[in-house]
């Protein structure tokens, strides 16, 4: 095609310009199969891929239906855990709200059973979250209104049961004349109703949530205006089913006084309020990944202990806020316990651009609003909506706002993009022991984002000081810098996941990442090294593949208490969600005789087995799981 005219497909001409019609055109296709198509490419081609072997069930659980495909059922040794999960996706043959999203059992541990197979929660025996039900009763959501079909979704994924993880945040793609929604599903024990609007005419295109819970950042198009933003997201928490006007109550021992948006919680969203909108740089008009790190472990807001000696929560030892200031001050005992800043890493696929953006300024200014002063304090305890509460606007308060402190140009078209989880500037002064020996050596760890390419290269980027961490840095634009590559990973990297756990690897979450090859049908683990600062290097792990599978988007179940070692493939062209089993399941109780170790309860096969498949009205694009708190 001639300069001006979009190539097919595409939103950019030959020349890589976006071009307003074909961007316009393409905005409200993501609910689409031409929406998926541009996203994540053709579905999954390739003949001859081995089929894994399928685990059998072995019976269902009395009283209440679930089946299980390890033990047998014993009420005497009964060590309960449930993953749920959310997926969203095209409907097949609707255009139906209550067609696109799906909540399920991803798997259990129960009366010393294991059930690895996806399916209905036995609690409520269908696929619709009931939190649909409380959307289309308000109006938030129309039943057939193709405008509020999901396009993006995300939990947080970093160690099971951490708290930005207790549900999903679910974007809807919205219309010329009907706004973008933004909306929570989540587990059986952790479901509290939030929703927010975007301004008319963006059009969200991918989810990233902040480690403690503190703010969702969306990218997304600004349509009218041909222009890429990043939405920031205020969220505020409460105890599940609390209600404006209760009394909070300890769960999980979050904020006690109120709910305190921006600022670490629990994760069980009840506030959310779009306070601003980041612009991308002019070549960055049409931004379709995003992901952040804080470089702050979710864990540090635990193994805090009360009085009595139990594990507790900073946060609920320093309820009411106001009053425990100090605490969280520099030199307080909790001043560690919370993020001081953070790194946003969007990628646009058609432009081949990557943006890197600093939320130091963000953190500075709510952490200050909360903890600066008795009065600053005071007006975060007018939480609303309105303009003049809190949290306030970002257009009203520009020291607060986000900055876009580099861009980067890409080879190729940018497909997914991943960040470490925990690590931070601080982990530079990281130490091993040396082996036998009574001796410390050096061994830096620097926060890492990696971009994944067409061709199925990993670019593996140093995000130096901007991954804060607990302790607030002063970074510089030449801290981000490619500092590696990762070649043939696969043909088409359409996402790359959070590694939760992994057989004799000490820190996943931060070492490997769990990478999906849609086109041959194949998902596995890229192990990074970390050589220095400015050298960065990796290798393809371990990959597994199945015929039976287009997969979209592979992730991982919380190994919590049972160690069950299951991944959870969004299987695009089988409208359906497909688990598979890529290790031991090792039971916590060593006496219960049940998957008492390593190697008792083994796969069925060295490259893993088949656990089943669930069958959706939808062919699903994303799906999260995370233990039900």
């Amino acid at each position: 095609p001639a300069p001006g005219s979009a190539q097919a497909g595409d939103i950019v001409d030959s020349a890589g310009t976006v071009v307003p019609s074909a961007y316009a055109a393409m905005a409200y296709k993501f609910a689409s199969e031409a929406g998926v198509t541009y996203k994540y490419g053709a579905a999954a081609g390739k003949t001859g891929v081995a089929t894994l072997p399928e685990r059998a069930d072995v019976g269902t659980m009395s009283g209440i239906g679930s089946i299980y495909q390890l033990g047998r059922e014993d009420s005497t040794n009964n060590m309960y855990v449930s993953i749920h999960a959310a997926a969203i996706g095209v409907p097949v043959s609707s255009q139906n709200v209550t067609d696109s999203v799906a909540w399920l059992q991803n798997s259990a541990t129960d009366r010393r059973t294991f059930q690895q197979r996806p399916q209905l929660l036995w609690q409520q025996r269908r696929l619709l979250p009931t939190a649909i039900d409380d959307y289309l009763a308000s109006g938030l959501l129309a039943r057939n209104d193709p405008a509020d079909l999901p396009v993006a979704e995300h939990r947080g994924e970093n160690a099971a049961d951490s708290p930005a993880t207790r549900l999903s945040l679910v974007a809807t793609q919205g219309s010329p004349t009907k706004s973008a929604k933004l909306y929570t599903v989540g587990t059986l024990t952790a479901q509290n109703r939030a929703s927010t609007s975007f301004k008319l005419g963006f059009v969200p295109t991918a989810v990233a949530v902040t480690g403690g819970g503190e703010f969702a950042l969306v990218s997304g198009w600004d349509v009218p205006n041909t222009k890429g933003q990043v939405a920031v997201v205020s969220l505020g928490s409460a105890p599940q089913g609390w209600k404006p006007g209760d009394q909070r109550y300890d769960w999980w021992h979050g904020w006690m006084d109120m709910m305190h948006p921006g600022f670490s919680d629990q994760g069980n969203y009840v506030f959310m309020k779009v306070i601003g909108y980041v612009d991308l740089p002019s070549d960055m008009k049409a931004p379709t990944g995003i992901a952040a790190t804080t470089g702050i472990h979710p864990y540090t807001t635990m193994l805090k202990y009360d009085a009595a000696g139990h594990i507790s929560n900073f946060q609920m030892l320093n309820s009411p806020m106001a009053a425990n200031r100090a605490k969280m001050l520099p030199g307080g005992e909790d001043y560690e316990r919370y993020a001081k800043g953070g790194v946003v890493v969007v990628v646009s696929k058609s432009e081949k651009r990557a943006a890197f953006i600093d939320l130091a300024p963000l953190f500075k200014y709510t952490n200050d609003m909360y903890l600066g002063s008795a009065a600053s304090n005071l007006e975060t305890q007018n939480v609303g909506l309105a303009a003049t509460q809190w949290p306030y606007m970002l257009a009203d308060k520009p020291q607060a706002m986000p900055v876009v402190v580099k861009t980067a140009t890409l080879a190729r078209r940018p497909t997914a993009v991943w960040t470490t989880a925990t690590r931070s500037h601080w982990s530079k002064d990281d130490q091993s022991r040396i082996s036998a020996y009574p001796f410390w050596a050096a061994d830096p760890h620097y926060a890492r984002a990696a971009i994944a390419v067409e061709g199925g290269e990993l670019q593996l980027y140093s995000l130096g000081r901007y991954a804060a961490g607990h302790k607030p840095t002063t970074p510089a634009p030449t801290d981000i810098q490619q500092v590696g590559t990762v070649a043939g990973v696969g043909d088409n990297i359409t996402h790359m996941a959070a590694a939760k756990d992994f057989p004799g690897v000490g820190d996943p979450i931060n070492d490997l990442i769990l990478f999906t090859d849609r086109a041959n049908r194949r998902w596995g683990w890229v192990r990074l090294s970390n050589a220095s600062e400015t050298a960065s290097t990796g290798s393809v792990l371990r990959t597994m593949e199945d015929s039976r599978v287009d997969p979209i988007m592979v992730t991982m179940a919380d190994n919590y208490s049972t160690k069950g070692n299951v991944l959870t493939v969004a299987d695009y062209a089988g409208a359906s969600i497909a688990n598979y089993r890529f290790g031991d399941v090792v039971y916590p109780d060593p006496s219960s005789g049940f998957c008492t170790q390593a190697g008792a309860c083994p796969t069925l096969s060295q490259l893993g087995e088949f656990a089943g498949k669930l069958a959706l009205p939808f062919r699903p694009t994303s799906v999260h799981s995370s233990n039900v708190p």
